[in-house]
């Protein structure tokens, strides 16, 4: 029984010697990790039911000669890389949808103004966005210049004042953000 014994604690010594041999040796894994750059954009709008659809009423005299303002606009941008911001209409016209049967073409850049209201991207408000300028359709203007990267937001309203020259009707136009990698 005693040669029994010896002959185990024998065995379990060459054992454990040689787990404690496979496992001393070692090897490496190298593990990579590839980021693709990203941008994220999304939009929040108080009070509306939709931030696709924007509206402006307006109505009575002091509506049509001062103005009527949007509801507060929040962008949400998340982003793997540094950004500009610029904003444009899809069109140098509103698109017309009323009962005028020789409506006077409304251009976009004489009635839609667009001002930052609050700006937490690490970037600047550019060429006097942080006060009503107008938006146009036939060129890209910076709003936002050097944006930095992460989770950061934006704060914009828009601001419609066409006067009395346009008949009743609804006026429509796209407006297009453009983010840009620095």
């Amino acid at each position: 029984m005693k040669n029994t014994h010896y002959f185990i604690t024998v065995i379990m010594t060459l054992l454990c010697c040689s787990v404690y041999a496979q496992g001393g040796g070692g090897s490496a894994q190298n593990g990579r990790l590839s980021l693709s750059e990203v941008v994220s954009a999304s939009l929040f709008a108080q009070d509306s039911a939709s931030t696709a659809q924007i509206a402006i009423p307006i109505g009575g005299i002091n509506a049509l000669a001062d103005g009527a303002e949007s509801h507060e606009i929040e962008v949400t941008l998340q982003t793997t890389a540094d950004y500009d911001v610029s904003v444009s209409s899809s069109s140098a016209y509103f698109t017309y949808n009323g009962t005028g049967t020789n409506p006077t073409q409304m251009l976009v850049k004489d009635v839609l103004s667009i001002k930052i209201t609050s700006n937490t991207t690490g970037g600047t408000v550019s060429n006097g966005f942080s006060q009503y300028q107008a938006v146009d359709g036939s060129q890209n203007q910076l709003i936002i210049a050097s944006g930095l990267s992460g989770t950061r937001t934006f704060s914009f309203r828009y601001k419609a004042q066409p006067g009395f020259n346009y008949p009743a009707g609804t006026y429509t136009t796209d407006i297009v953000y453009t983010i840009t990698k620095k």
